[in-house]
C-alpha cells in the first residue's frame, strides 16, 4: 500500500481493494492475500465488530462429504441451491462455496472458534431450512467469531482502513479502478486506487417494515445494513439481480431480535397457533424444519385465518440436554444479550412456551456475477453472493482470489 496526501484528501494505492469488512469482506481479503497481492479493506465500521456476524453466530453451514453421512456431497448442495431465480451455477456453488467450507472450519477452529464435535472427532451438525442433509455445525462461542476473523485478517498483512464509508466505485475506461471514501469520524475524503475491486457489502437493506419492539437494534439483520453494495455497483455500471424477488422475513422471539431460529426449529420444536394447534406440517413436508419462507408464509396464513397471534414455539418435549445447549450456549452465541433478555422475561425453553412473531421484512438484491465472481463491469468482483455466514466467508474468499489473480495479471 502506498499513501500520498493531496488537496482533496488521502490517496491510497493497492492491488486489490475490498469494500466491506464483514464475513464476506474478511473472506475476500484473505483470499486475495493468499494469492500474494497487496490488499486494502475498508468499512464504515470497525473490523472487529463490523457486519452481520459482528453480533455473533450459532451455526456454520458446511457440506463435508463425511463417510456414511447422507446428502453430504457437492452434488447435494448443487441440487438444493442451483435455482433459476438466484442464478447460482454449479461452478459457482462448487468452486465458490463447497470447496472452501472445510478450509474455514479448519482455520477458524485453529484460531479459537469452538465448533461442536462428537467423541469420534466429527462435527456436531443438525438439519435446517428444508435442506436434505445435516449441514449446520454448532458453534459454542459464536459471540467471538468476528474478533477471530479480524485477527486472521490483521495477521495476514491486509491493510485495514476502519470507519471509511465507500461513496462511489471509481471507473476508468469502463473498468473498476478503486473507490471514493469518506471517514465517518473526521470527514476526510480518501481516494483508493486499485487494480481490482471486490464489493462485499452484503445483500440486504434492513429494513422495509417494523416489528413489535419498534427498536432499530432488535432486528434480524445487522441494523446498519444499507444495501449500498448493490447501489454502488449499479451506479458504476454493473448489472444487478434479484431486486424484485429478494424479500425475506423470519420468526423472532417476541420482544427481542432474531437469534437461533434455525437452532430452535432443528431441535425439534413445534410451532403452535393461538388455538394450541401445531400447524406447520400443512405448509411444508418437513414441518417447522422446512424452508424458512414456508414457515413465514404458514404463520402469516394462520394469522389471516384468525388462528393467531399469539404464536409459540414449544420445546417442552425436546431432550433436556438439547434444550439446555440451545438456550444457554447457542442462542447467546448468536446474540450475547439473549441471556439477559431471557432472565428479565422469565424465558425457559424447557418448561415454558416461547412466544414468537413474524419479524421485519428486509429487501435486497445482488450484483450479478459470472462463474469467476466478476460483474459485468470489468475488474469489479462481488463476494456477497451466497447466504449465511458460511456463504459469505466462502463466496468472499473466492471473489478475492479471483480478483487477485486478475490483479496479478
Amino acid at each position: 500500500m502506498r499513501t500520498t496526501r493531496h488537496s482533496l484528501g488521502t490517496l491510497v494505492e493497492t492491488d486489490v481493494l475490498v469494500i466491506g469488512s464483514g464475513a464476506s469482506g474478511c473472506g475476500a481479503a484473505l483470499g486475495a492475500r493468499d494469492q500474494g497481492q497487496d490488499v486494502v479493506i475498508i468499512d464504515k465500521g470497525k473490523l472487529e465488530s463490523s457486519g452481520c456476524i459482528g453480533g455473533g453466530n450459532d451455526h456454520y453451514m458446511a457440506v463435508l462429504d463425511e463417510p456414511g453421512e447422507p446428502f453430504d456431497t457437492a452434488d447435494d448442495l448443487v441440487k438444493f441451491y442451483a435455482k433459476p431465480l438466484n442464478g447460482w451455477t454449479r461452478n459457482m456453488l462448487v468452486n465458490g462455496w463447497y470447496n472452501h467450507m472445510r478450509h474455514f472450519l479448519d482455520i477458524l477452529g485453529a484460531a479459537g472458534v469452538d465448533f461442536g464435535r462428537k467423541s469420534d472427532g466429527t462435527y456436531v451438525r443438525t438439519q435446517g431450512f428444508g435442506q436434505p442433509g445435516r449441514w449446520w455445525v454448532h458453534i459454542s462461542n459464536g459471540m467471538t467469531i468476528k474478533r477471530v476473523m479480524a485477527r486472521l485478517v490483521h495477521e495476514s498483512g491486509v491493510h485495514v482502513l476502519d470507519r471509511i464509508m465507500a461513496m462511489r466505485i471509481l471507473t476508468d475506461h469502463g473498468k473498476a479502478c478503486g473507490c471514493l471514501g469518506w471517514n465517518v469520524r473526521t470527514g476526510e475524503y480518501v481516494i483508493i486506487r486499485a487494480k481490482t475491486v471486490v464489493s462485499t457489502q452484503g445483500r440486504s437493506a434492513t429494513r422495509g417494515t417494523d416489528n413489535s419492539t419498534h427498536n432499530a437494534f432488535n432486528v434480524w439483520m445487522y441494523p446498519y445494513n444499507t444495501s449500498a453494495g448493490v447501489v454502488l455497483g449499479y451506479q458504476a455500471g454493473a448489472a444487478v439481480t434479484e431486486l424484485d424477488t429478494y424479500q425475506r422475513a423470519t420468526l423472532l422471539p417476541k420482544g427481542f431480535g432474531c437469534p437461533g431460529m434455525n437452532g430452535i426449529n432443528s431441535s425439534g420444536a413445534h410451532e403452535l397457533n393461538a388455538l394450541g394447534e401445531r400447524f406447520m406440517c400443512k405448509y411444508d413436508p418437513m414441518c417447522e424444519n422446512g424452508v424458512r419462507n414456508n414457515q413465514i408464509q404458514g404463520t402469516f396464513q394462520e394469522q389471516m385465518e384468525g388462528a393467531g397471534p399469539p404464536f409459540y414455539m414449544d420445546m417442552r418435549h425436546v431432550d433436556p440436554e438439547v434444550v439446555r445447549e440451545l438456550q444457554y450456549v447457542l442462542m447467546p452465541g448468536d446474540k450475547a444479550t439473549f441471556g439477559d433478555w431471557a432472565d428479565c422475561t422469565g424465558t425457559d425453553f424447557q418448561h415454558k412456551l416461547l412466544e414468537v412473531e413474524i419479524g421485519e421484512l428486509i429487501f435486497g438484491g445482488a450484483i450479478a456475477v459470472n462463474d469467476a465472481f466478476e460483474s459485468s463491469l470489468p475488474n469489479l468482483f462481488s463476494g456477497s453472493v451466497f447466504l449465511y455466514c458460511s456463504g459469505a466467508m466462502c463466496g468472499g474468499y473466492e471473489s478475492g482470489r479471483q480478483a487477485a489473480m486478475r490483479a496479478s495479471g
